[in-house]
Parts: structure tokens; sequence; C-alpha cells
């Protein structure tokens, strides 16, 4: 991979647009904002920026139309002048001459970028540098800065759009996910390891057990692909079906099958499973099953299982979490299993960090946590990530 880095340009006096990634939980109860790992990462790229005088415009999104949590940024901004000089903010179709009247170290966050209709359709590369956000933007900035590896692996308006038009440039979050991930990957070819796969999204875990299936590597599960896992073992989960019914889950269950079949032994499911009854936690066996009420967490038995696996591996990786960690009586699982992490672990994914956070687990103690959750998917399962590709773009354009 060729493209450009901050080490190769003097920004003073410069006006860079970097994409950041923003994306926060969102309690639309009380429309109140969560920081997270991410926001405190690109905060340390903006502050390096703002040292070396650019002129910074940030670009971000938040939430998907149609979500609660779609809502402006500038609740956000508010976050962001904790941390930073006074950052202003642009309401979404507003002027952007202020861009022009930018000193040096001004910061300025624009409003939503999925508030554009243009912003996620699907077009390539090229195409999207006729979007209305990049059409509006590039003649006001001099450099563009992909700092957010989480979203690289969307080929959206902001992530790839300026590619041909200005200098793109990797960001300082970038460029360690990017080390990090490349470091563990081969890792992964080469050691007795195991995954540790669970979350609320049962298509990533599919994928990454697909990939790396004929590798040395066992599949311990948790969350709702370990539920789709033991449907296909023959198991009457009871009310729990419904839920994956509810949530088009179900679709996955013919894959489960197929994997189920190829991989055998290699995938270990939970023993004993956590429902909840009175607003209490209760622990069943697998053998107890089905239950009317609904399954939460994996059980102490299992996180035993899995505890000797971790231990026996010469590297560990987890995406997602093992159950309903919002939910105090349930947060058991994935606290253990974090807790059974060290040195030689990769954890990744978008709710995995939250709950890293929200459970107080000391990132330092960990091999690595990556603030990517579909890009770390697909770089670890060896897609071609789009903004990489419009990085690279970038370069070959304007190396000369």
């Amino acid at each position: 991979m060729e493209f450009f880095t901050l080490k190769d340009f003097n920004l003073k006096n410069k006006t860079v647009a970097v994409r950041v990634d923003l994306n926060l939980p969102y309690d639309s109860r009380n429309k109140r904002l969560s920081e997270n790992a991410r926001l405190k990462a690109h905060i340390e790229t903006i502050k390096k920026l703002h040292e070396e005088g650019a002129k910074i415009v940030l670009l971000a999104h938040q939430g998907r139309k149609g979500k609660d949590d779609f809502i402006s940024l500038e609740k956000h901004t508010e976050l962001l002048n904790k941390y930073l000089d006074s950052v202003g903010f642009l309401e979404f179709r507003e002027e952007l001459k202020r861009i022009k009247e930018m000193k040096a170290g001004d910061i300025i966050l624009l409003d939503n970028t999925r508030f554009y209709e243009d912003e996620k359709i699907e077009k390539n590369i090229e195409e999207h540098s006729e979007s209305e956000l990049v059409k509006s933007l590039a003649p006001l900035i001099d450099y563009f800065v992909l700092d957010a590896f989480s979203v690289v692996h969307r080929c959206h308006a902001s992530v790839v759009g300026f590619s041909r038009l200005k200098p793109c440039i990797a960001g300082h979050v970038f460029e360690r996910e990017l080390k990090e991930l490349q470091k563990f990957s081969k890792k992964l070819e080469s050691s007795k390891s195991c995954f540790i796969l669970g979350g609320a999204k049962p298509k990533e875990p599919i994928k990454l057990m697909k990939r790396w299936g004929e590798k040395d590597i066992v599949f311990p599960v948790t969350g709702v692909i370990s539920l789709l896992f033991l449907i296909a073992k023959g198991y009457d989960l009871g009310h729990t079906e419904k839920f994956l019914h509810d949530k088009g889950y179900i679709q996955y269950l013919d894959e489960a099958k197929i994997l189920l079949e190829k991989l055998g032994k290699k995938i270990i499911l939970p023993v004993d499973l956590a429902i909840e009854n009175e607003n209490n936690r209760v622990e069943i066996s697998v053998e107890e099953l089905p239950s009317e009420k609904q399954i939460l967490d994996i059980g102490k038995e299992t996180i035993k299982n899995y505890n000797k696996i971790v231990q026996d591996s010469e590297f560990v990786c987890v995406k997602g979490p093992a159950g309903v960690y919002e939910n105090e009586n349930f947060q058991l699982g994935t606290y253990d299993i974090f807790s059974m992490l060290g040195e030689n672990s990769l954890v990744g994914g978008g709710n995995t960090t939250d709950a890293l956070g929200k459970l107080g687990i000391d990132f330092n103690k960990l091999g690595y946590v990556s603030l990517g959750g579909g890009s770390f998917v697909d770089f670890l399962v060896g897609k071609k990530l789009p903004g990489i590709k419009a990085l690279e773009k970038s370069f070959e354009k304007f190396k000369d």
C-alpha cells in the first residue's frame, strides 16, 4: 500500500478537511451523547494538527436516517470543546464561506455528513467526487485527511470523494489501526489461536469463520451467533427464537448449519446460559432448554470452558460482547472474557470497544483494541477497503 501520511506535508496555514468518526452512543430519552474511545483518539490527531497551525474542518456522521440517533452534530461540538480550543459549528448547508475566513489553528465541525442525500448513494470512488458535499468543500481546502479507519469499509462521499481532487492523507488513528491489524493478521496466519465471536450481528462472525476456518483456530461463540449454532445443533431455545425471527437473524441459520457441519468441533458452543426471571439473572444448562424467558448472556460453566481455551491459545481475537452488557445482571460473560485477555489479544468491533469502556477494562492490558467495527472485520477477512483504495488513488495522482 502506498499513500500519503501526515509526515509528508507541512500543514501550517493550510486548510485541512479531516474525516473523523464521531458516531457516538446516544440516549434519545434524555438526548445525551456518551463519549467513547474513538472520540478520544481523534482528539489527539486534531490537537496535533492544531499545534501545527492547520485550519481544521472536521467531517463526521451520526446515526442512520430513520433511527433515533440520526441527529445534528451540534451536541458533538460541546463534547469536543471539553478537550479543544473553541470548536466552531456549521449547520447543514450553512454558507461555507466561513471556512475562507479561518485562521491558523481554527477548528470547525460541519454538520452530519449523512444529511446529504448523496453521501451514501452507491457510486464508485470517482463518481463520489461529484457529490454535493465534496463539490462544495473541495475548492475551500488544501488537503483531506482520512483519520477514521472505522469508516474505510464505506464507499461514501465523505470517505472517498476527495481522492481525485486533493491530496488525501492517512491520519494518525488510521495509520495506527492499519499497522496493528496487519501485524496481528500475520500472527493469526501462523499461530494456534482462538476467535471468541459474539455480539448482535451474526453476519460478521460468519464472515470471520469462513475466512479463518481452515487455520489452526477454534471459535468459542457467544451472543446471537451462539444462539443460531445451538438451533443448528438441534436445541429448541423457546422464547428467544421469536426474538431471532423478529430481528431477522434467523436468515443466517442455514449458513450456521453449513459452518457447523464444515468446522465441527472447532466451533465451541455454550454449555449454559443466563436468562432473566423477575429482573434476576438465572443460569440454566442448555439441556434445560427450551425456556420461556429471554436468553441474555452465557453462563459461568461456559466462561470457565472459554477461559481454558484462551489460556491454551498463542493468540486471541475477540469480536462482539457475550451478552446484553448494558444490563448489569448480564455483564458477567462480557466482563469475564475481557478479563481473561492479555498482551496476546486483539479486540475489535464498535459495541465491543463501547463495552470495554462501560465495564472499566484497561485497554493497556490488552494487545490491541481496534476502533473499527465493520472495517475491522472486512480487513481481517481480506476485503479491499474503499477508503484505502481512495488513499492509494490520490497518492498516484498527486505524488509528483
